[in-house]
């Protein structure tokens, strides 16, 4: 198998990502664009399989729309929401409706504005499936989700105040509850499975064709493992938490607790260096065990993806990230910003590509120099063309 890489620097990066933000600023966002087409095509240019990189043929021309028509909205939010709150909920159903337009013609615009080795990409996807997959299926996990508590609670604030609550009707709700949580459990797997298949499956490299072959319950298990994996962490943290709170000494920690009702006795407390020793502990235990699980995740959703895609049944996939790789880069990096005052974000970016690029595998049988060839003779007939549009970040897990 063939490993990508990524040819670039953090520091010529840095270079076009500060040019980038100060254009942007002067223009107040008019910029912005062009910079995102910047940054793109040095990325795409510096990533390569075989000593053959991709490119990244949009203009800012082309983006300016669709981020003129996402600004336009945003101010409208923002002017609505003071003027007449009730209609900022008027424009979140808007966008909520148009949502899965936007996913389905980025995936179209991204993808046919991409190309590997002088061969078009391009997404075959239909706009009906990306409403049922990013406007139906998240509706039902959130009823799903919510509904049955919402529920619940109606009928506790009816019946437990006159008393007439019986034990029947309780366990009816316990059991509306679990069944609800089980019943999100399932959408939200099968929203990962369908959101993978609907991008993945209907990916082109010229004429050849992208397929993947993954099922509800493969999500469902690593979902099951990722709560197994935030149970664990919590048990964990409550552990340190305990620990710490008998290196510093439970009266100190009360005595801080009891000035929450006094302002001025709370600001007192906020700088004694024993409290904050222990909010800083905490702090920093959440945001490790938040990246452990989160990296966790995404390797493992990417391995089962990887694993499971094909092109045109010959060229396999593999991903060989590791849980413990991500979540370092991830940690550092949050920190190296942070410390930075987020000056260091390219080297961040650079770090996170490079890892990801290294874990990804390509392996073709018959020789990929060979199939790249037959793509390259065929290129010519893909003729679609692609004006303006919405792009917008995408990702199903890899």
């Amino acid at each position: 198998m063939k490993a990508l890489y990524f040819n670039g620097s953090g520091f010529e990066y840095f270079k076009i990502w500060i040019v980038n933000i100060l254009l942007t600023i002067v223009t107040i966002g008019i910029y912005y664009p062009w910079a995102k087409v910047r940054n793109k095509r040095y990325l795409y240019a510096n990533t390569y399989l075989e000593d053959r990189h991709f490119e990244y043929h949009a203009t800012g021309k082309q983006l300016l729309l669709g981020h003129l028509i996402a600004m336009a909205l945003l101010i409208a939010y923002i002017v609505t929401e003071h003027l007449f709150p009730a209609g900022a909920g008027i424009v979140i159903i808007i966008f909520f409706f148009i949502f899965p337009w936007v996913i389905w013609r980025s995936l179209m615009f991204n993808m046919h504005m991409t190309s590997f080795s002088h061969v078009r990409f391009s997404f075959a996807g239909s706009v009906g499936n990306a409403y049922v997959n990013y406007m139906l299926l998240p509706a039902l996990f959130f009823i799903a989700l919510y509904g049955p508590m919402v529920a619940s609670a109606i009928a506790i604030h009816f019946f437990g105040n006159e008393g007439a609550m019986s034990s029947s009707t309780g366990g009816a709700i316990m059991l509306g509850v679990v069944f609800g949580l089980c019943l999100a459990f399932y959408f939200f797997a099968l929203m990962k499975k369908r959101n993978a298949c609907y991008a993945i499956g209907n990916y082109r490299y010229g004429q050849g064709v992208f397929s993947i072959d993954v099922e509800t319950r493969g999500f469902a298990k690593i979902l099951a493992k990722t709560i197994g994996l935030s149970f664990l962490v919590m048990l964990g943290t409550i552990f340190l938490m305990g620990i710490v709170i008998a290196t510093v000494g439970y009266d100190e920690i009360w005595a801080m607790s009891g000035t929450m009702n006094d302002p001025e006795l709370m600001q007192e407390a906020m700088f004694n260096e024993y409290a904050i020793a222990f909010i800083g502990v905490i702090y920093f235990i959440l945001i490790v065990a938040s990246f452990i699980i989160a990296a966790y995740t995404k390797a493992r959703q990417r391995l089962y993806i990887f694993s499971n895609t094909t092109l045109d049944n010959d060229i396999t996939f593999a991903s060989t990230l590791k849980a413990r790789s991500l979540a370092w880069v991830m940690i550092s990096n949050l920190f190296l910003i942070i410390l930075t005052l987020g000056l260091a974000f390219p080297w961040a970016k650079v770090r996170m590509i490079r890892l990801t690029l290294e874990n990804t595998q390509v392996d073709s049988e018959q020789g990929f120099e060979h199939y790249i060839s037959q793509q390259q003779q065929s290129q010519s007939a893909i003729g679609e063309q692609i004006g303006d549009t919405f792009d917008v970040d995408f990702g199903v897990g890899i």
